[in-house]
């Protein structure tokens, strides 16, 4: 009897094997290629407006990259390894072998413009199997590293201080020329340019135009020396014109931001979990039953400021879109956040940033525990004193969102015996109050507070804090692949997708082998071959996978 068995490593076949045949039923590129295969045909003409040679088809293209993110590579090099060498890919790419350059450039560039729409036909074919309803949405974001140097960093204070030492040498180089006495007229001395006006900033431009009019008059100066000292001034005002040049785009690229990275200048310098201070991107998901429904990218590292792009996000895909209640910590109860739920009809289940304040019991002169009487629009401190309305002043947010303040203010604090518990300014206390704040926070209370706000305040943790935990430390993606907020929101639009498919496929293989458990028991008496775990498609990667 041989003890081993016979390996023909060498031998060929006729045909050769078919490579659908080598792939199990419910492996999840079959999830993959059904769904891309579904798309609309439109969704191509956008990516790939064609000319030229024959190009390899985006409905392939798109299916191996989402293969590759689903599989933890995001390399475009291992990306092409793997349609060389993996039957999975090979049967997705159709035996057609694109290089890394093609993957990259079919992901980075022809399927721009696309994402939006694909992700918007994944939330239909999950409504459709009955995986969403558009009913509760959970929010939440990450900070994820940009594809950029550590030590690459700009910052607006910076630029800003050596633009205006840049500014000052400038002047007193123009006074120094003045005192040369190169014109009739001193043109250029301490008045600064008369059409840019006193104190004005000088442009790089008009620096650059002054040297080359000094650069014409020193051609009449006959005097060696006065032109020797001209010549090196001119040469000066040059180099602070490109100085200047280069802080101007500075100031550009810096727009709102307060730094940025010069290998991605879209990516800006924030503070990540393991307290780095690195180029990151704040990420912001939204999901319903763990799955991932609505996605953005912000250069900002505040969840409060980025929800209103996040929300917009879903206001264009459509109505049909938009949740009945929406949940999230207290990164996200602001007044501009409550009312954008309020426009939309949404139900308010954000907390605010006071929700698990128990300081009231601590500092009994806390705010909290001034009462406030509608009747006579004033407040009531725990001391008795009454504090009258004075005025009301506007505040604007980083997003332009205005609100109105109205500041009450008590007239006798000075006789008061509690007034150093109570403030520590020389003058009365004041209470700083927003109406509208606060009956947005009343009714975010009492969502949060009844039984079904419980129950998902319970649910928001597992809920999309499962697809941060498998993207970090299951798929090892802690930053992004490629640079720019629009290449980066593309992928992040990748990552969703791939994990949406993800679910999907684990779903099926679950419902799979409890269909043939079921089978087994109800068969196990007629003297079947029982089938064993080691029997089923993929058993180990399903029953691992996180659903």
């Amino acid at each position: 009897m041989k003890k081993y068995k016979e390996t023909h490593q060498h031998q060929y076949q006729l045909l050769p094997p078919s490579l659908d045949e080598l792939i199990e039923e419910n492996h999840l590129v079959r999830v993959i290629d059904e769904f891309v295969s579904g798309l609309s045909p439109s969704v191509w003409d956008r990516a790939f407006k064609g000319g030229g040679a024959p190009s390899y088809h985006p409905q392939m293209m798109l299916k191996i990259i989402l293969a590759a993110y689903s599989s933890k590579i995001f390399s475009s090099r291992q990306i092409a390894r793997l349609v060389r060498q993996d039957v999975t890919f090979m049967w997705l790419a159709g035996m057609q072998r694109p290089s890394f350059n093609t993957i990259n450039r079919f992901r980075s560039d022809y399927f721009r413009g696309i994402f939006a729409d694909i992700f918007t036909e994944l939330l239909n074919y999950l409504h459709e199997q009955g995986y969403i309803s558009f009913s509760d949405y959970f929010v939440d974001g990450t900070k994820l590293e940009a594809n950029a140097g550590p030590y690459t960093h700009v910052w607006k204070k910076n630029t800003k201080r050596y633009k205006a030492a840049v500014q000052s040498r400038v002047k007193q180089l123009l006074i120094e020329i003045d005192a040369l006495n190169l014109a009739e007229d001193q043109k250029y001395g301490e008045g600064d340019l008369p059409e840019r006006g006193n104190g004005k900033e000088i442009s790089s431009e008009e620096i650059r135009s002054i040297a080359e009019e000094l650069n014409n008059k020193i051609e009449n100066i006959t005097e060696k020396k006065k032109k020797r000292k001209l010549k090196s001034k001119i040469s000066k005002l040059k180099k602070e014109a490109s100085k200047q040049a280069k802080y101007e785009q500075q100031e550009q690229n810096l727009g709102e931001r307060n730094s940025y990275s010069k290998t991605d200048k879209d990516a800006t310098f924030m503070r990540l979990k393991d307290n780095r201070l690195r180029p990151a991107y704040n990420a912001q998901l939204s999901s319903e039953n763990q799955f991932i429904v609505n996605y953005s990218v912000s250069q900002n590292a505040s969840d409060t400021i980025t929800f209103p792009e996040h929300l917009k996000e879903i206001i264009n895909r459509g109505d049909k879109y938009l949740p009945d209640k929406y949940v999230g910590d207290s990164a996200y109860g602001s007044e501009e956040n409550y009312m954008l739920l309020e426009e939309n009809n949404i139900d308010k289940y954000l907390k605010h940033n006071t929700f698990h304040s128990k300081s009231t019991n601590k500092f009994p002169y806390h705010q909290k525990n001034f009462l406030y009487d509608e009747k006579t629009d004033t407040f009531r401190c725990p001391a008795g004193q009454i504090l009258e309305y004075v005025e009301t002043v506007t505040k604007k947010s980083k997003t332009g969102h205005v609100s109105f303040i109205r500041i009450y203010e008590c007239d006798s604090c000075s006789s008061c015996p509690n007034k150093s518990e109570c403030t520590k300014a020389k003058g009365n206390r004041k209470i700083y109050y927003n109406p509208l704040l606060a009956k947005y926070k009343k009714e975010a209370n009492n969502n949060l507070n009844s039984e079904l706000g419980v129950e998902l305040r319970k649910r928001r943790g597992p809920e999309i804090e499962t697809f941060f935990g498998d993207l970090k430390h299951n798929n090892k993606f802690r930053r992004f692949s490629l640079r720019g907020l629009e290449k980066v929101t593309h992928e992040l639009a990748l990552l969703a997708i791939s994990y949406n498919l993800r679910k999907i496929a684990a779903d099926r293989a679950k419902k799979a082998i409890s269909k043939a458990l079921f089978i087994y028991e109800k068969t196990k008496n007629l003297l079947l071959k029982p089938i064993f775990s080691a029997d089923l498609p993929n058993f180990a990667f399903y029953t691992n996978f996180s659903t």
